[in-house]
């Protein structure tokens, strides 16, 4: 068994050229792990954003959908608990045929804008109408909340800077 272990320890290739690790090659490999690590959660994060934009606009394009319709019981469905206490189904089909003329026409996704919190991620969608002369804006607003996410907030204007946080 002792011959085995030193044959073992003895056939050890050696570094090359007798080369002995220096402290700055240490430092190289910690500094290129830092960066390995650091690259690695960006990407992460870049791809849960993506991942969580795309499942709020999601619910975003039923609400618009649901404008379109006129139907403010399927968009207050979409809508959190809180959401739904404040408005009721014949309140918002009252506020989309209000908005009628200048949502004839399907509208375009104009802006997107992500707050990120402390009580979570919040993602609002600027769509854009030009049904009319002057364009009209209807902006949602998406949050995560639980595993869900609902729409907390709808509002329009022909101002759309007036929608801009």
């Amino acid at each position: 068994m002792t011959e085995l272990q030193e044959t073992h320890v003895t056939d050890r290739p050696a570094l090359k050229n007798n080369r002995k690790v220096r402290k700055s090659d240490i430092v190289i490999f910690a500094i290129i792990g830092v960066v390995i690590v650091a690259l690695s959660l960006f990407l992460y994060n870049h791809l849960v954003l993506k991942r969580d934009v795309s499942n709020a606009q999601t619910v975003s394009d039923k609400v618009i959908a649901d404008l379109q319709k006129r139907d403010g019981g399927a968009a207050r469905a979409l809508g959190s608990p809180t959401f739904q206490k404040t408005y009721s189904a014949p309140q918002l089909t009252k506020q989309f045929k209000a908005i009628e003329l200048a949502t004839l026409k399907p509208p375009a996704l104009n802006r997107t804008i992500v707050y990120t919190g402390y009580k979570g991620r919040m993602v609002f969608f600027i769509y854009k109408y030009t049904a009319l002369k002057v364009p009209f804006y209807v902006r949602t607003g998406i949050t995560h909340t639980g595993s869900h996410w609902y729409l907390t907030q709808i509002s329009g204007s022909a101002d759309e800077s007036s929608l801009i946080l």
